[in-house]
Formats: C-alpha cells, structure tokens, sequence
C-alpha cells in the first residue's frame, strides 16, 4: 500500500509544476481546516501523523487547496469518531477495483471527487525472510508527479485517499507481500481526473498500473534500482 511519501519542493516551485496556485486562504494559513500554515517541502510523511497535505480536487481544479490524509466519510461526526474510524477502518488508502462497493466511499465516488495529490516519492518496503527493506520510488527524472485520490468534506474540512491498484512488475518486485501500488495519474490524464464528467469506465482505466519502465527505485542505503531490472 502506501502510507509514506515525501514531497520536496517549495510552494513556488510546486505551483511552477502544477501550473496552479494556491488558494491564497490556505497560503497565509487562514483555513481553520489548514491548521497551521502549511509549509512546504515536506520531508518523508507516514499517512498514520494524519498529516496536511497540498491536494488538487475536483472542486477546485484550477488551484491547490490543503487536505488531510485518512478520508472520513460524512457520517463520522466527531473526532473521537474519527479517530476510532481510522483505527477501525484505515482511509488512508482505498482499492480502486474495489471503491465503488465500499460505503465509507460511496459518496465520494458518486460525486466524482477526485483529487490528485503531488509527491516527489513515495516508500514501500520488500520483504527478505524476516528483514523488512525500505525503498524510496519515484519517476525517472525526480519530478513531481501525481497520485490519484478520493476526497471528502469532513466537519468543514477536506480528507482525502489514496486509490491502490495491482503492482506493475517493478513494485511487485518491490512490495512483495501484497504487490499493490499507488495510482498514478499521467500528467496528460491529469485534467480529464479532475472532471466530474469522467465516466466510471474511465476511472478504471484511469487506475491501471503506471508503466514500470518510466520508474525508478532506491534500495536505501545502497543504489538505484531501474525498472526495467525486474
């Protein structure tokens, strides 16, 4: 699954990437659902911290808004509910070919709110007998890349998730015990996402397994490792 990413670009430079800025009320930390101000880059993240995060969402597609990672439905109506959901039922990640069954989902998937959520890498860890070995995978060139997401409003707050789909040889090599990874969104797919006129055939497709060859692994502690190794 994944639960840790990293994100290591300043607000000027992901704006650059994006070709989007700001909400400027989450820019000055105005938000109360913003908390404190969001700054950025941000280092190595486990999605468990519930940590603020910028997000690209359907309801806003031409800006970056702030969420929080670990969706919660709107049926949840406190935080010792959420918290108690979370430890339940962890939102962090969702299984795409499963979402649309799913009820802690339904709305959001109903609603077509998609979100694309910007990282620069994200983590997994493979398997070796009883030794669990880190990794650190991103796109071939290190630039920020997108991972596509479910949002939802929570207490006037957004949450989001993270869509899984089955492993692309590389990270089946990589995460070895469940051969999952993110979604990854094309960068040429990325304003098609956001749309609320996708039809559901195309989020499916949409959530197929990212080319191997176009990404790249690091072992840590030791070197890269390519795609095309595996």
């Amino acid at each position: 699954m994944c639960y840790s990413t990293t994100l290591d670009r300043d607000l000027k430079a992901l704006e650059q990437r994006l070709n989007r800025r700001m909400i400027d009320e989450f820019k000055r930390g105005e938000r109360p659902d913003a908390g404190d101000q969001l700054l950025l880059p941000l280092d190595r993240t486990s999605a468990f911290a519930r940590p603020l995060w910028p997000v690209v969402a359907s309801k806003a597609p031409d800006r970056i808004s702030v969420q929080r990672w670990g969706l919660l439905p709107r049926y949840i109506r406190s935080e010792e509910e959420a918290q108690a959901f979370l430890k339940r039922t962890p939102t962090f990640n969702a299984i795409s070919e499963e979402v649309d069954a799913k009820r802690s989902y339904t709305h959001a998937v109903e609603s077509g709110q998609r979100c694309l959520v910007p990282v620069t890498g994200f983590f997994e860890w493979r398997h070796e007998g009883k030794v669990k070995v880190p990794y650190r995978i991103g796109l071939k060139g290190g630039d920020v890349f997108c991972l596509g997401g479910l949002w939802e409003e929570h207490d006037g707050a957004d949450t989001y998730t993270v869509l899984t789909t089955r492993a692309n040889p590389l990270m089946a090599f990589i995460h070895n015990s469940k051969q999952r990874m993110p979604v990854i969104v094309p960068e040429a797919q990325w304003d098609a996402w956001l749309s609320p006129d996708l039809a559901p055939a195309e989020v499916k497709r949409s959530c197929a397994p990212f080319p191997e060859e176009e990404m790249e692994a690091e072992r840590l502690g030791a070197g890269p490792v390519q795609g095309t190794l595996f």
